[in-house]
This record gives structure tokens, sequence and C-alpha cells, in this order.
């Protein structure tokens, strides 16, 4: 078979993949998204971002949860109580009861005889009281309550609780920011990345393009007898090449578009049409200022402006205070109680009083030592915890910082040696293209020049994709604000 007719084959299917494209590109286009609209999306509903704002609103619950201990409660109730009217007295209170009542009878104004109760039977007329007969009937009684209960002091439990809850639930609101900076973080690495896959997949289509219009002339001079068959096969060879590297950017774009997508938080995805911010793949003084800043310099500027750093130390003083205020359980608190009572068997005509109590004891169920100091140990080793957490944060940030200005540092000189890597790939292939078509150069010249193109341009994409996630991560190390 002509070389010819092998290649024919592989131009058809090339020919049928463009036309496939071409037929799916008459959809409606897709909407445009920018980094700074991407970043917008992403703090607006990204699921982690939501979950910290809930445990932030959960955090500010607890906190006015801590500043209803420093106020007084209402207290009110309204019973009907409908019983029995037998007594039912311990063995000492009945014998008090029996040896000061009794009963006499007495005449009234009117000078009929009334039976009266008396005190000290035995003395005039008075005779002891006889025991009263049981009742199953069931008497209307009605009580209701109305007062405050307010705890004076109870050895800072309370201030301490409230300090506490104050500054962890200030905590979790600066958590917001931190999960927000690592958002976008993740939103400008995978932008960067759908771009960098959408211009990889822009220089193989390029390739594929420029290799089948070679392939094409040398079969052109392959038929005049210019060329011999192992040009044509070569020239196959190279467009097969370059076609799976197509294939394999395609897929590569697909995965970077899906991990954009995910970065961005959306429940629906959409086809997004990215537009890259002028310079963001170039090379700023900013850059080269701070590749070249000494690593300490960075570390400074990263501890006052990361908010992992704030939101610990919060964490820590919230945490010293819930300790304290366990502590003060081992003490009684002064609780005072004050306000009207109402009760009688008729709603109409109820009896009031009011009652006063301050009083210096333990709640119901009482102090538990060991409870009590079980629970300090807890706050105290939670205090430990976050301390640690703390150290181990600021040696983290300290290795991001390091690590994000050594990628930063590479990125500027890989970019500059892309550049030059470029202009002389480019040289070189007009140089072997020439050459060739004047009968003076050889395929093995012309593919190896071709393939050194194909390939600088792919490192030059790499490398603006290098450099822009470098300084993204960087600007992340530092606690820039985005």
């Amino acid at each position: 078979m002509r070389p010819g007719k092998r290649a024919a084959p592989l131009l058809g299917a090339l020919a049928a993949i463009a036309a496939a494209r071409a037929a799916g590109a008459e959809s409606p286009p897709p909407l445009t998204l920018t980094l700074g609209e991407a970043i917008r999306i992403a703090r607006a509903r990204h699921p982690s971002v939501e979950a910290q704002r809930g445990q932030a609103m959960a955090a500010g619950g607890r906190h006015e949860q801590a500043l209803a201990a420093l106020l007084p409660s209402l207290n009110a109730s309204l019973a009907f109580v409908p019983q029995t009217p037998n007594l039912v007295v311990t063995p000492a209170l009945q014998r008090e009861l029996l040896s000061t009542a009794g009963r006499d009878v007495v005449i009234d104004a009117s000078g009929a005889p009334v039976s009266v109760a008396c005190r000290s039977p035995g003395v005039g007329n008075c005779i002891a009281l006889g025991p009263q007969p049981i009742s199953s009937s069931l008497q209307s009684f009605w009580a209701a309550q109305l007062g405050i209960s307010w705890t004076i002091w109870d050895w800072g439990r309370s201030i301490y609780g409230y300090r506490g809850a104050f500054d962890l639930a200030r905590a979790a609101t600066v958590g917001i920011r931190t999960v927000e900076r690592n958002v976008v973080l993740d939103v400008k690495v995978a932008f960067f990345g759908a771009i960098a896959a959408d211009e990889l997949v822009a220089v193989a289509e390029d390739a594929v393009k420029t290799y089948r219009a070679h392939l094409v002339q040398t079969q052109g001079l392959h038929d005049s007898g210019l060329r011999t068959g192992i040009d044509v096969a070569t020239a196959e060879s190279a467009l097969a090449s370059v076609a799976i590297a197509l294939a394999r950017a395609r897929a590569a774009q697909q995965a970077a578009r899906a991990q954009l997508l995910v970065a961005l938080g959306e429940d629906t995805w959409r086809d997004w049409k990215l537009v890259a911010d002028p310079g963001a793949f170039d090379l700023g003084a900013e850059d080269v200022r701070r590749a070249d800043a000494a690593p300490e310099a960075l570390m400074d500027v990263a501890f006052r402006q990361r908010t992992e750093l704030q939101q610990i130390s919060l964490q820590e003083r919230g945490l010293e205070a819930a300790a304290r205020a366990v502590r003060g359980s081992f003490l009684p608190p002064l609780t005072l109680s004050l306000g009207p009572t109402w009760a009688g068997p008729d709603f109409a005509s109820l009896t009031g009083n009011l009652v006063i109590n301050l009083q210096l004891g333990y709640p119901a169920g009482g102090m538990s030592p060991f409870l009590v100091h079980g629970q300090a140990r807890e706050a105290d080793a939670n205090v430990i915890a976050v301390r640690a957490l703390g150290r181990a944060t600021r040696d983290g940030i300290r290795q991001e910082t390091v690590d994000a200005r050594a990628l930063l540092a590479a990125a500027r000189e890989e970019i500059l040696l892309a550049r030059a890597l470029v202009e002389a790939a480019a040289r070189q292939r007009s140089l072997a293209e020439g050459r060739y078509v004047s009968g003076v150069g050889n395929v093995i010249e012309l593919y190896d020049a071709l393939l050194t193109d194909v390939t600088a341009r792919f490192q030059m994409v790499q490398a603006r994709l290098d450099l822009a996630s470098a300084r993204a991560r960087l600007e992340h190390a530092l606690g820039d604000d985005n």
C-alpha cells in the first residue's frame, strides 16, 4: 500500500473529529467567568464556607446562653390542683397539733350555739379535737406564682462562662475568613489550571494542524519523486503522536473543568467561558520582590495577617475562661428569688403572699467534687491542646511560606527560560521547514524541530501556570485578603 493511502484513514478520522467539534460549537455560547467572579461565587456558595457560618451561628447561640446566666430569669406558674381535704402529718407534728388544739361551744350574737376551735384542751370548756373522718371527695384548689430568680454571685462561673463563650464565638467568626481564604486558594489554582488546560488543548490542536499540513506536503513531494517513503511514514507517525497528545489534553481539560466546578461549590455545573485577568500569567514586579525577599520577613507578614493564628488565640482565651468557670462549681452560689404567690380553693378569690428567698447553697443534686474535678481537668486539657495546635500552626505557616516563596522563585526562572526556549524553538522550526522544502534538510531534522517547538510551547503554558499558582500560594501563605 502506498504511503498516501495509509495516511487517508488518519486524515479522515481527524477530519471527522474536527467536524464533530464544529457541530458542537453551534450550541449557545457559555457564560463568561472571570477569576473575581469565581471567587465571589465560591465565597457565597461553597459548602465548607456555609458549614463554618453555621458553626459561627451555633457559637453565637452559646454566647447568648452564657449571657442569660448573668441576668435574672422570670418564673411564672398557674396550677389547678383538685385534691381531697385529708391531712397527713408526721407523728411529732400530730402530737403537737392535738396538744394545742381543741373545740368549744360558744353562743353567737343571735344566741345560737356555735362550735369553734380553741387552744389548750382541758382548760375551761375546751375539749380535744377528735380525728377527722377520711373524705374521698375532690375539692378545688388553685396555686399561682410570679417572680424572678437571679444568681447574684457564683464565684466567677457565670462571668467566665460568658467571657469564654464570647471569645469562642469570635473565634468561630474569624474561622469563616480562614475557610474563605482556603476556598479562594482552591478556586485560584483550579481556575489557572483550567485556563492552562485550555491553552494546552489549543497548542495540541495547532500541532495537529501543522503536522497534518506537513503530512500532505510530504505526500505531495513523495508523489513527485522528491521524497522517499520513509519521509511519509515519519510524517504519519508524528501526526499520530500529536493526535494522541491532543486526546490526552482534552481529557485533562475536562478534569480541570470539573476541579474548577467543585472549587466553586455550585450545585448546578455550568459550561463557563473562562477569562483570565490581564497579567495573571505574567511576571510582575511584586513577584520579583517577594521571590527575592528574606524568608524571615515574609514569615513576619504571615504571622501578622494569618487568620488561623487569630482564631487559635481567641480559642485559647475562650477555653482558659471556660476552665476558670468550671472551677467556680466547687463553691455554692448565692441566689435571690422573689415574687408574689396566690393560692386558694376559688380562682376568683385567691389569697396572696410575697416570698423573698436569699439562699447560699448548691443547686438541686448538690455538688460532686469528682465530677467538678474531672470537668476542670477536661477544660485544662482543652487549653493544652489548643496551645499545641497554635505551635503546630505557626510551624505550618513557616513551612508554607518558605515553600511558596521557593515555588515563586523557581517559577520566575522557569518562565524566563521558557520564553527563551519558545523563541529559539520557533527559529529552529522555521529554519528546518525552509531547509526541508528546499531539499537541503532531512525529515529527521524537520520533525526534531517540530517536536522541540511543540514541547517548548507546552512548557511555556506550564511555566505560566506554575507562576500564577505559586503567586496564589504565596498570597495565601502570607494571609493576603483577596
